[in-house]
């Protein structure tokens, strides 16, 4: 498999990555889902890795040096559906192109028993083991996602997703200030979908009949049960769904 790494494209073996996959050292990164080589909502995904840069005290390369690396790369790794990820360190970029596969069954939740296991973040960074080490523990539970809970006992986020609950007919996401990431997919429902932003508790969940996990690769997979707790899956459910993904918009990087 070859990656690209700063100006050109390289075999995966010689590309300076952990068994994992992910890049030795510290940096920050995008995941973006790609259709037949155009990439969704590439322009949030680089001003949200603009600032957590910033944050981080460097500077990205320019538009040019990325549009073109990403381009070629797409070209040379091509998937019907893919998984981009795009990581950015001190004088270091990489990109990475994968299948991605959709996932048609709806996704069963668990909730985290402890407010410490969870944590928040404000920017994607790497090393990115806390969370995926999260996801790993649902998995081993059997379910599909953890619902994280702050020390307020609020409703945060997934280990890999953003939380969209449907209460009392009104579709709601957590606010920033409960500690989660700004998810480019959670913008999106909300600028463009009509979900209302609203401070949720643990004790909520009780009243939740709908849910959704969303992402930038997911977009929006419905939840079939949360800590063993059926949830319907309506025509309301199929509508969301369907507006959120025509709400996604995707572009050709050349």
């Amino acid at each position: 498999m070859r990656v690209w790494i700063n100006h050109e494209l390289v075999e995966s073996d010689i590309a300076d990555l952990g068994s994992d996959g992910w890049p030795n050292g510290e940096g920050i990164f995008e995941t973006i889902r790609t259709e037949n080589g155009e990439v969704f909502e590439l322009g949030r995904h680089m001003r949200r890795a603009i600032d957590a840069s910033s944050a981080k005290g460097f500077s990205l390369p320019s538009e040019e040096q990325i549009r073109s690396g990403i381009e070629l790369l797409l070209s040379a790794e091509p998937h019907k559906i893919g998984r981009l990820r795009l990581l950015f360190a001190k004088d270091r970029f990489i990109a990475m192109h994968h299948l991605y596969e959709d996932l048609a069954s709806s996704a069963s939740l668990m909730i985290a028993s402890d407010s410490n296991q969870t944590g928040s973040i404000s920017s994607k960074t790497y090393p990115y083991e806390h969370r995926l080490s999260l996801l790993r523990h649902a998995n081993a539970q059997g379910f599909d996602e953890i619902i994280c809970v702050n020390a307020r006992d609020e409703i945060t986020e997934g280990a890999v997703s953003n939380l969209v609950f449907r209460l009392g007919g009104e579709w709601v996401t957590p606010p920033l200030s409960s500690g989660i990431l700004p998810g480019i997919q959670r913008g999106i429902v909300i600028e463009r979908c009509e979900v209302l932003v609203r401070q949720l508790l643990r004790s909520d969940l009780e009243k939740v009949d709908a849910a959704f996990l969303i992402s930038s690769l997911k977009i929006a997979r419905s939840v079939a049960t949360i800590a063993g707790k059926p949830l319907q899956i309506d025509e309301d459910c199929t509508a969301l769904a369907a507006n959120i993904r025509a709400n996604t918009h995707k572009h050709s990087v050349g």
